[in-house]
């Protein structure tokens, strides 16, 4: 424990914002007030770490940039700034950590770009998107009703999660957890994951 508090506490002045480790993971926050956020965020991470690697999954050495606010983030990743976080490689830029707090959305967020930061590369869009909200937890709070999207193509899906923009975007989210959802239901995680032998089908069933 005291191990941890002091990585925790090391925080280095640099002209980007204030920098600390912890594990696989080092977070660069652009406003000081961040700080206040750090522990939460390194124990969101463990356990999203822990939970990967429960699925077979590995995360690499992550570095987590957070904004300093809304427009910052707009700036810096060139996405609508309403988005929470995008994940390019293994670099996570996220909001202002207080500002998903606020939400009460720092967990998810981060256990939604763990996931993002380990899966196989192989996987479509939609299916990534779908089993990174199931294994955050975000689809649990999605409606019951249903998207409208249900006899879409998964290409089509594709298109309308890469419109970041587009006014279908929280249907194409909800339709692809509820498809993610279904194929881990039927198949299992590994399956899922990549460990696809004959007869793997990513259509869902109806």
């Amino acid at each position: 424990m005291r191990r941890r508090a002091a990585l925790l506490a090391l925080l280095l002045g640099a002209a980007s914002g204030l920098t600390a480790r912890d594990g696989r993971l080092s977070v660069t926050v652009s406003d000081a007030r961040d700080r206040t956020y750090l522990p939460a965020a390194f124990g969101a991470w463990r356990g999203a770490e822990r939970d990967l690697r429960s699925l077979g999954l590995t995360v690499p050495d992550v570095r987590l940039e957070a904004a300093s606010s809304a427009a910052d983030f707009a700036r810096r990743t060139g996405e609508p700034w309403f988005v929470a976080a995008t994940t390019r490689g293994t670099v996570i830029h996220t909001q202002r950590l207080g500002a998903l707090a606020a939400q009460g959305s720092l967990a998810v967020t981060l256990r939604h770009e763990a996931f993002h930061a380990a899966q196989p590369p192989a996987l479509p869009r939609w299916l990534a998107e779908g089993l990174a909200r199931v294994f955050s937890g975000e689809g649990g709070h999605d409606p019951l009703s249903p998207t409208g999207l249900e006899q879409v193509p998964e290409g089509e899906l594709d298109r309308l999660l890469a419109n970041r923009t587009g006014p279908g975007l929280p249907a194409a989210y909800r339709e692809a957890t509820r498809r993610a959802r279904q194929l881990v239901g039927a198949q299992g995680w590994a399956r899922v994951l990549g460990q696809r032998g004959p007869g793997f089908n990513t259509s869902p069933r109806r």
